[in-house]
């Protein structure tokens, strides 16, 4: 049986706040330390499903939230089992237990107006290419009368991943997926300013409606790349990269960004009154 929804604009109140929420998907980008999972943990609505996936365990994220946030925030973890990375079949058990997860923790709406955190995207777009890309790659590798297809092979990964996002917005949740950026290097040796970030899909720029590059600078000389003596605080920022229902938003600068204040400007109206706790790590 087909699964859909109906709504009739004709009768659809806009400034009715029982129309709840306009969920959206998100990229949250930025280098080690700048505040990805802080954004996506400490500031978005409940409650909160956060996926680990290969990066730092969030664990002592809990001891920093209010009650209310703690008792409704569940948190996974997945890691490679040794040094040398993800193999073919852990990856595709991981995968496995990852579309395990959102249905179980989606059940029932349960995250109806809640976070799906993936954290880090780039992690899991390396696993994803593990088990869905290399394999094909492999083959025509094998097969001297076979030819890459440019970027072809990366079509099933894509719809994966597309399809994950789609249908956590469909549940009428938030989905966030982190991405780190890494220093450029030169013949010379690091090039200051200039980053990229790690392993993110090409595709994810369609895939999401909004992307939040975010960065520190130095509360003294104002400089992201300060290494002043003295020069002690930082201040957090975003950068809106990408605005999808506004791109006169693109390229604005947000102080100590919130999950608040992006939604505020995407949809034009605040979050349901409870969907951030008031406390000293959300919103006040």
């Amino acid at each position: 049986m087909a699964n859909y929804t109906k709504i009739d604009g004709s009768t659809f109140d806009t400034k009715d706040p029982s129309n709840g929420i306009i969920p959206f998907s998100m990229s949250v980008e930025g280098t080690e330390g700048s505040g990805k999972t802080w954004l996506s943990l400490m500031t978005t609505p409940l409650p909160v499903v956060h996926v680990n996936f290969s990066d730092r365990e969030a664990t002592h994220f809990l001891y920093d939230m209010c009650e209310e946030r703690r008792a409704k925030t569940t948190l996974y973890s997945f890691q490679a089992a040794n040094s040398t990375g993800w193999s073919r079949a852990e990856g595709m058990e991981s995968l496995k237990a990852l579309s395990d997860i959102a249905q179980e923790e989606l059940l029932n709406n349960k995250l109806h107006g809640g976070t799906f955190v993936i954290d880090s995207g780039s992690s899991w777009w390396e696993v994803m290419q593990e088990v869905y890309v290399k394999p094909k790659l492999e083959a025509i590798d094998r097969d001297p009368d076979k030819k890459r297809r440019g970027g072809l092979e990366y079509g099933e990964a894509n719809l994966v991943v597309k399809g994950i996002i789609n249908w956590l917005k469909a549940q009428g949740a938030f989905f966030i997926m982190t991405h780190q950026k890494v220093q450029e290097w030169g013949p010379s040796g690091p090039i200051p300013g200039m980053y990229r970030t790690r392993g993110i899909n090409s595709q994810v720029a369609f895939m999401v409606e909004v992307r939040a590059d975010v960065y520190k600078t130095c509360n003294v000389c104002g400089s992201p790349e300060c290494r002043a003596k003295g020069h002690v605080g930082r201040s957090h920022w975003a950068r809106i990269t990408k605005f999808g229902k506004n791109s006169a938003m693109e390229g604005m600068d947000i102080p100590g960004p919130t999950f608040s204040t992006i939604y505020g400007l995407y949809s034009g109206r605040p979050l349901p009154k409870g969907a951030v706790p008031e406390d000293k790590n959300g919103d006040e």
